[in-house]
């Protein structure tokens, strides 16, 4: 496995895990997250499948598949997010969940194979190789089977600000991990040559200043929203 290097998206998550978990309970950005991503999963689930979590960071997604039942396995490329969703798992009693380290692209797919759905949240914007990451991800999902990515919306009018500002001034620093920004349309048409059909998207927002601004003057979705969420099919 390659080793992370200082200054990458894996070195800088690696010692955020607690912190990161707790956001999902005391910020409404991501109750929001929360709440949208939990109704995808109840639809696009498959009872007593296998589900695969890409960069599963704390295990919130993975370990509500493991809930749901079937067999689930995340993925992480921080030792100290797999090391917590360890914890989780242990502490709820469940067998049917197991986690390990691997950086994205390079996951051996052994055991992988043939998954029933495929999850990646705010994670593959972060990977040098976006393409050879997809590839990887409709190579471990049966035919008929779902992947569901989110990632950075790149025309919401919140990260144009933040991505000119990181430009002038180096702030916000973690716009310096991430390699890759889209919409639902462009990765339909980066993924369309791999055999993945979009089947819907969901737009959702980090609460920046620019962001509660857009929503307050009811600007469209696609402007106003930081973030989306793309369901895609494989042929």
């Amino acid at each position: 496995m390659t080793q992370p290097k200082s200054d990458d998206a894996v070195a800088h998550f690696s010692g955020y895990a607690e912190q990161f978990d707790a956001y999902y309970h005391h910020r409404d950005e991501f109750a929001e997250r929360l709440k949208i991503w939990h109704e995808l999963l109840d639809t696009y689930s498959v009872p007593g499948g296998f589900s695969i979590d890409m960069g599963c960071g704390t295990g919130v997604f993975s370990l509500y598949l493991a809930e749901k039942g079937g067999r689930v396995v995340g993925v992480d490329g921080a030792p100290g997010m797999v090391a917590f969703c360890n914890r989780q798992r242990d502490e709820r009693g469940l067998t049917n969940v197991r986690f390990f380290e691997a950086r994205l692209p390079d996951v051996a797919e052994q055991g992988l194979l043939g998954a029933d759905l495929l999850i990646s949240s705010s994670v593959i914007e972060y990977v040098d190789d976006l393409d050879s990451c997809l590839a990887l991800f409709v190579r471990l999902v049966k035919p008929g089977g779902t992947v569901i990515l989110s990632m950075p919306n790149r025309v919401s009018i919140s990260r144009t600000y933040e991505r000119v500002k990181y430009r002038l001034t180096g702030e916000p620093k973690i716009y310096q991990h991430i390699r890759h920004f889209t919409s639902p349309a462009q990765l339909q048409r980066r993924t369309r040559q791999l055999g993945l059909s979009l089947l819907e998207a969901r737009h959702y927002t980090h609460y920046t200043r620019a962001a509660k601004l857009a929503r307050a003057l009811r600007l469209p979705l696609p402007l106003s929203e930081d973030l989306f969420v793309a369901v895609f099919r494989r042929a």
